[in-house]
């Protein structure tokens, strides 16, 4: 929070006593949740500032947000355009999407075609990571990670192909390069990617005559986690006025696997110097206002057990000397460390402490508690859960199990699963074939489960079954209809010709004869002849076979029922927000469903199981496979009522009142795979390929020991199989508090967290939304559910859009001669 905080008044520094206009900064955050709190806190405070002094301050047209965010607006900015017009945008896939169009069948049999391997392609690129699989899945994983590399690290692939002699290389780049021209297909909305669109911000500012004179301000947060296509963007950006702020902590550099160079923050004097030609003034944020003494002097002992030495030359390879201090004089107990056991024993007294503070109130909720690992993909992890679960107590783990796996998903799917039908298992063999036929063998008994106990649920269910057998067979009437009269389906659509023997089809529905004789549909048929535009025959026949429901629509239909009802009031009370949370993320990923695959739900798409192939056996199916994980909120990320479990990784720039880390152990297997493709391509110096992991596993514990603000917890675990990592070993068995001999007392009681940002509502969206459904503004502004049949939301900006770039284009032919 402090890094944020600073940036906030240094930009509200700059806009009221320095006259900088709010669109002269580019401030940039990691996170949605750090650019939304600037946002807020400028808002309200340059309000309160006007409120003072009568001076209006508008910051609806600052570049505020994450680098990906702005990157987007860079690219429709008029300002770097030609002719001040709004360039065209390409569509932005995030990681599911990307995932999404690259495993498509026919999409990868000619990107691996492109490829030109010799042997088998899939095990080809799978050996080449370092794998035995020939899973497809794992190949396109692969493929991903090597493509975002490729992009952040700003490599053409023309000027790397052959640079090594490595054909597989060769290939993977051929497969690169096909990737990139296939997201721009002509006469089609080009589309992107998270890392290709930095790049192609990139292009525009350097096309761009004026791209050095926008902005007078260029402040970045969490500096040492960018990459090498954004310190190239940033020192573009600030190339003109040469004004430039970074705030970062090497120490803290998770992500590398993301393309990340922590040398753009530990040489930043020095590139300020190449780039700009400035000297970089120095501000060292040494105060921790977070944490206790023992816990800073802890996790600053930590990090400085790691030899950080350069071999070949003066210096280090990261910022030494930082002398952190604790704002705290307290020195009581502040860090202790479990018994040393065996696993199971380890657990249980950390179990039956973490109950204890919970029952004499030392923290005010059981989220105040959080439980950090490097992976929850492990035994300890669950050993822990168990532990706290046998005392009555809730956990919130958002990856220790993939979402699927999760209670409120199982009870979801397995509806859907006895509405649209099972998929047969096929003559395939693998680990996750077989656990995901398990898990859909468990949604449907789950279901059972709730049918036998809610007559009511299984009766709409039946009656959703009759619609979609009744929809098939009036497709298969009409179909008849078609074939006896000779009519092609992609005909135009003749009312006075077809229309009578379509409806008058023996054995059709109601509903199907309604919807072909709406006087409404024929005065749209109508309309369309009349522009030279008819609708094809298959456009009405799938109109009218067509159920009046979206899966969206569906789950939130079942939302009415006892089991499904109950998560809801459960939150509304503030008793256990985890259920409620999840089923918000199973509406955005329906949300996904509809864009990615199909919105409308036709008899021609559910007829030969068409339907229930792609929802299960393709989109549900590829979420099993990539580990999609629980419910992660960026405003409120933690649900009340429950213990939360986390990476490290996602612990990063949190903190909580209790730490316990529950596993000490990361064992040092050397660089990745990725980095041992792709470090031999780079011409630059950087950390050494051969120290690297030992670096990243240093830097993720530092991470994790400094989340604690009150207690921090480090379970130490012995016996056979239990290794503990230096300098874990070795700080473990030092002189070391004990939580056997841990005086409860001397914790302090942890304060209810007051966001001290102040926030701004809408009159619209939030005023007038709580006082027409207090529930409903619960639902959809708080826990992020996707509202069905969304579309209409957009309209408004659509239609102001529109509005402006008809301004725009009448001021550019004025100024025409």
């Amino acid at each position: 929070m402090l890094p944020t905080r600073v940036l906030l008044w240094r930009t509200l520094n700059l806009i009221i006593f320095h006259d900088i206009k709010p669109e002269e900064i580019f401030l940039t955050t990691f996170t949605e949740k750090a650019a939304f709190q600037l946002q807020e806190g400028l808002r309200s405070l340059l309000g309160l500032v006007t409120n003072m002094t009568g001076v209006p301050y508008d910051i609806s047209t600052m570049y505020v947000g994450t680098i990906h965010s702005l990157c987007q607006r860079l690219i429709r900015e008029r300002r770097l355009s030609t002719g001040g017009t709004r360039p065209i945008v390409p569509a932005l896939k995030d990681a599911l999407g990307q995932y999404f169009y690259i495993s498509r069948r026919a999409y990868w049999e000619r990107i691996i075609q492109a490829g030109n391997f010799s042997n088998d392609p899939v095990t080809s690129i799978n050996e080449y990571f370092g794998s035995s699989s020939s899973s497809k899945h794992i190949a396109v994983s692969n493929c991903i990670s090597l493509f975002n590399r490729f992009s952040e690290e700003n490599l053409d692939y023309s000027g790397i192909k052959g640079k090594l002699n490595d054909e597989i290389l060769d290939n993977l780049i051929d497969m690169y390069a096909f990737y990139k021209k296939s997201l721009n297909p002509p006469g089609q909305l080009p589309k992107t990617d998270f890392s290709l669109i930095q790049q192609q911000a990139l292009n525009v500012l350097n096309s761009s005559l004026n791209s050095e004179q926008i902005f007078k301000h260029i402040i970045i947060d969490e500096y040492q986690d960018t990459n090498t296509i954004q310190e190239k963007l940033i020192f573009k950006l600030a190339s003109g006025y040469k004004n430039i702020c970074v705030v970062g902590d090497d120490d803290q550099a998770l992500y590398r696997f993301r393309g990340a160079t922590v040398e753009n923050f530990v040489e930043f004097p020095q590139r300020c110097q190449r780039y700009l030609g400035r000297d970089v003034t120095a501000i060292p944020l040494n105060i921790n206002y977070r944490s206790r003494q023992q816990i800073v002097s802890l996790y600053s002992d930590f990090i400085g057990r790691c030899n950080w030495k350069k071999a070949s030359e003066h210096g280090f390879y990261r910022i030494s000397n930082k002398n952190i201090q604790a704002h705290s004089q307290d020195t009581k107990a502040s860090v202790i460390v479990s018994t040393p056991a065996k696993p199971d024993n380890v657990c249980a007294e950390i179990a039956d402490l973490v109950k204890e503070i919970i029952d004499t109130k030392k923290v005010q909720d059981p989220n105040q508690i959080a439980f950090l690992y490097p992976s929850l993909k492990s035994a300890q992890v669950q050993r822990m859960i168990d532990g706290l679960e046998n005392l009555g107590l809730k956990v919130y783990a958002p990856r220790a199990g993939r979402f699927l796996e999760v209670d409120e998903a199982v009870a979801v799917f397995g509806i859907y699963l006895k509405i649209f039908g099972k998929p047969a298992k096929g003559n395939f063999s693998g680990a996750d074939y077989n656990d995901y036929h398990r898990w859909m063998d468990r949604c449907i008994d789950f279901a059972n489960t709730l049918t036998d106990k809610d007559k009511a649920l299984a009766d709409y269910i039946k009656e959703r079954r009759e619609e979609i057998k009744t929809v098939i067979s009036d497709y298969q009437l009409l179909a008849q209809v078609i074939e006896q009269n000779k009519w092609d389906l992609s005909q135009p659509y003749d009312i006075a010709q077809m229309k009578r023997p379509l409806h008058t089809a023996r054995g059709l529905s109601d509903a199907a004869k309604k919807a072909l004789g709406s006087s409404y549909f024929e005065r749209v048929i109508k309309k369309r002849i009349q522009e030279s535009n008819p609708f094809p025959l298959s456009y009405v026949i799938n109109a009218a076979t067509s159920v009046d429901w979206s899966l969206l629509d569906l789950f939130y239909r079942l939302c009415i029922f006892d089991h499904f009802k109950e998560m809801f009031d459960l939150a509304e009370v503030g008793e256990d927000e985890g259920p409620i949370c999840n089923m918000g993320l199973i509406t955005q990923y329906l949300a996904r469903f509809n864009d990615e695959y199909v919105s409308v739900i036709t008899a021609q798409y559910l007829r030969d199981d068409k339907f229930q192939v792609t929802l299960f056996m393709g989109f549900l199916y590829s979420l099993f496979r990539l580990g999609e994980s629980e419910y992660e909120d960026a405003n409120d990320p933690f649900p009340k009522g429950r213990i939360p479990f986390l990476t490290v990784h996602q612990s990063k720039g949190l903190e909580f009142p209790v730490v316990v880390l529950g596993n000490p152990r990361k064992d040092d297997k050397g660089p990745q795979p990725i980095e041992e493709i792709v470090n031999p391509l780079l011409d630059r110096d950087g950390e050494p390929l051969e120290r690297m992991s030992t670096f990243d596993i240093m830097r993720m514990f530092y991470v994790a020991l400094s989340r604690a603000k009150n207690l921090l917890v480090i379970a130490h675990y012995k016996g056979q199989g239990q290794r503990t990592s230096e300098p874990f070993a070795t700080i473990l068995s030092e002189n070391v508090t004990r939580i056997s001999n841990f005086d409860l007392n001397v914790l302090p009681e942890a304060k209810e967290e007051v966001e001290d940002l102040p926030k701004n509502y809408s009159y619209t969206s939030d005023y007038l939304l709580y006082q027409r459904c207090p529930r409903q503004y619960m639902i959809f502004r708080k826990y992020g559910f996707v509202a069905s049949r969304s579309q209409t939301m957009f309209f408004g900006s659509v239609v102001h859009k529109t509005i402006e770039d008809l301004h725009y284009l009448l001021m550019g032919r004025r100024q025409q001669p």
